[in-house]
């Protein structure tokens, strides 16, 4: 069991239209389609980041933003969106910055995905093709970025890593590889975790015997070679020394598991994700059982550790939460990838493409739609801003996931785009232990309304599409008056509720309202 270098593939790769130059371009475009009809990028928690980001560049000269936030740069695994948001928000501007970032981030998967194939098989192989619909895959219409670039660039990495194993020797090749895993580290802690995953099964399957007797031998010619993007390991044990315990928790939580491989597509439509994600299993099968294909047995151990990790992993680590159930797409990117057919299969190879080309251009589509929607809403939204002053704190109040449909409305965090708008204060920002977050709100500390989950309206699941005028009722009445100056309901139909007492309605459309607390 060896896996051969770059140069050496156990025979000549297939030599198919699906290996053109032009199909990862061309899929790398057409990942891009959804983001040329909004402005605002539908992704959950990214709303809420975008907010945070203006904090960090302008609360400097914001006394408005001074009074409600503090941000203190530190050393975490969690900084790649706000590194490059630096300097991109001042050529750009923010809103557009954040837009061009979201849409960057499923080119640098899909081009690293080729890369990877080319690299192990020396062709991009249709099962690859059918690997780039976790590009856009639930995490990152989750909208954790910072995540999704760490996985992304620890790809890459791990492509060039393949690409230059006859070098080992080599101090240069020692030196970038150690500072292309811290990288991967100050982008995102986790994405450095599937570089070393990756890493550590391709030298694995480089150096394996299965002589007993070889094995202390082996593990130290692995880690002699691994051992520059294990460099990060140390950054880790600074930065969780120097921030203290975060929350750790939900071990073995198998529902949760199994809830999050159904949700590994989830987008606009469930039939469809549910159907993609069953293909996509059905072809992992395919590639497991056949005779007629080539496994690339890094890849398949790669995968294999991703899939112990999941299963093994709680699903809150360092204050981070669906640390197991996100790395669902990267097992499937990793598995299909390793997949790829030979001259036997050359009929089946071609509708193998054809199949997964056409997956994803009608999941793209349905994105692009979907993204539209969710854009015309926002705009609409948004427009309860016109009556806010700069500076104003705003208590957002919107229905909790457990009210969710498949099709989430996406505005959880759509009030952060007041502290961009209007440097306001909102109680959806997060306040996490253990050096997670470098944004600290402030406005009302010491309430249970200064940080997320109080944006949530307390609902039981069954209650969720009955009256919601007591539950309002009593949730507003918690919210404190001397912390807050407007409500904003979203997800909401406002006309269906009463008018409320010490409450002026200053804006309303069909799914959200804007209030101004009486305070004389």
């Amino acid at each position: 069991m060896g896996t051969p270098a770059p140069s050496e593939h156990p025979e000549p790769p297939v030599r198919a239209w699906w290996n053109s130059r032009f199909v990862v371009p061309g899929l790398m475009l057409l990942s891009t389609v959804p983001f040329w009809f909004v402005h605002t990028p539908p992704l959950i928690d990214y709303l809420a980041h975008i907010g945070r980001y203006h904090v960090q560049l302008h609360l400097s000269d914001s006394p408005a933003l001074q009074q409600n936030w503090d941000f203190h740069w530190q050393l975490v695994g969690n900084l790649g969106v706000e590194l490059l948001i630096a300097p991109l928000a001042p050529l750009l501007g923010l809103e557009r910055a954040a837009w061009l970032i979201a849409l960057a981030l499923p080119l640098l998967m899909i081009s690293a995905i080729g890369r990877i194939s080319r690299a192990l098989h020396g062709e991009l192989t249709p099962f690859a093709i059918a690997a780039a619909w976790f590009a856009v895959a639930y995490p990152f219409q989750l909208g954790f970025v910072n995540y999704w670039l760490g996985c992304a660039l620890a790809l890459h990495v791990f492509a060039s890593w393949v690409e230059t194993a006859g070098k080992n020797g080599s101090l240069m090749r020692v030196a970038l590889f150690a500072a292309a895993a811290c990288v991967v580290w100050l982008a995102h802690a986790y994405g450095w975790v599937v570089l070393v995953v990756l890493v550590g099964a391709f030298e694995l399957c480089r150096s394996w015997k299965r002589a007993p007797a070889a094995w202390p031998a082996m593990v130290l010619v692995i880690l002699r070679r691994a051992w520059p993007v294990m460099i990060p390991a140390l950054l880790m044990i600074v930065w969780r020394q120097g921030n203290g315990a975060a929350a750790t928790g939900h071990f073995f939580d198998i529902s949760t598991k199994i809830t999050g491989l159904v949700w590994t597509l989830r987008d606009q439509n469930i039939w469809l994700d549910t159907l993609s994600l069953l293909l996509a299993i059905g072809l992992l099968y395919f590639g497991i059982r056949s005779r007629d294909v080539r496994r690339n047995p890094a890849l398949l151990v790669g995968a294999a550790s991703l899939l112990i990790l999941i299963l093994l992993m709680p699903g809150e680590m360092f204050g981070a939460v669906y640390a197991d159930v996100r790395l669902w797409p990267i097992f499937f990117i990793v598995g299909l990838t390793a997949i790829a057919p030979t001259d036997r299969l050359r009929r089946a190879a071609a509708m193998i493409a054809v199949m997964a080309l056409t997956v994803f251009a009608i999941r793209i589509a349905a994105m692009a739609v979907g993204f539209a929607i969710y854009d015309s809403g926002y705009a609409q939204h948004l427009q309860a801003l016109n009556d806010v002053p700069r500076g104003a704190s705003i208590a957002v109040l919107t229905r909790p996931p457990s009210c969710e449909r498949w099709r989430a409305p996406r505005v959880a965090h759509l009030g952060s785009l007041a502290i961009v708008r209007r440097d306001a204060f909102v109680n959806s920002q997060w306040d996490a232990s253990g050096g997670q977050q470098l944004l600290t709100p402030l406005r009302a500390r010491g309430t249970a309304f200064n940080a997320d989950p109080s944006q949530y309206i307390e609902i039981a699941p069954v209650d969720c599409d009955g009256d919601l005028s007591a539950a309002l009722a009593q949730r507003i009445a918690q919210i404190p008056r001397d912390r807050f100056d407007y409500i904003w309901l979203l997800d909401v139909d406002a006309s269906r509720l009463p008018v409320m007492p010490g409450l002026r309605r200053l804006y309303q459309d069909d799914r959200s309202a804007l209030y101004a607390f009486n305070k004389e």
